[in-house]
């Protein structure tokens, strides 16, 4: 079993507390988006994941974390899904999904942000453009890895080096990378925030 060791557990820590700021829930306001406490699905956000995702064709999304939300004529939801196109032996990855849900009833997918964590840590930065086919190169979606520091949510995805790289989701949201060697020992290599408002928005 992959291990992340305590010297990159205390930075993760660090990283982890230092997005969250005190910790304390922020109050949702109409039109700013509430990160959620937890990973946790509601089941206002469920049934609005579901009726949105009604008859999407060519990829399955299965929910892994509810993000945030956002107060508007109605709500506006961010999803972390696990992703595969639908085809025999397709590789799955992370993406986004935000949903939108009326106050009817209605619901739609109003934009999905594909995860593509070799280009994040080459960039350092989430871009919204990412093609959704897959997470390119040798990095593999891997929930199996453990962490076990305060703010640590999910591994996401490992890449096999010369030692093993893997990308965690902290509170806040953030994607830290952390580098393990072949003789256990870590290193954080980079943290980059999930700007999960700056991504609702569909690339042009």
């Amino acid at each position: 079993m992959k291990r992340i060791l305590l010297i990159a557990l205390a930075l993760l820590l660090l990283c982890s507390l230092a997005a969250c700021g005190s910790g304390k829930k922020p109050e949702a306001k109409t039109g700013s988006w509430a990160l959620n406490d937890s990973a946790g699905m509601s089941a206002d956000a469920q049934k609005a994941f579901d009726k949105a995702m009604e008859g999407l064709m060519g990829v399955n999304y299965t929910p892994a974390a509810l993000l945030g939300t956002q107060l508007v004529s109605g709500t506006n939801y961010c999803v972390l899904c696990e992703a595969a196109v639908v085809y025999p032996d397709a590789q799955p990855y992370w993406a986004l999904v935000y949903v939108y849900a009326d106050l009817q009833g209605n619901a739609k997918a109003t934009n999905i942000v594909a995860l593509d964590p070799g280009a994040i840590l080459e960039s350092g930065k989430v871009e919204n453009s990412q093609a959704q086919s897959g997470m390119p190169g040798s990095w593999k979606l891997d929930r199996e890895g453990t962490v076990a520091a305060d703010g640590a949510v999910m591994h996401l995805a490992s890449q096999l080096v010369s030692g093993r790289n893997h990308c965690v989701l902290c509170k806040g949201w953030n994607l830290v990378f952390v580098y393990e060697n072949l003789e256990g020992k870590t290193e954080v290599l980079k943290t980059v925030p999930l700007d999960i408002a700056a991504l609702s928005q569909p690339a042009e």
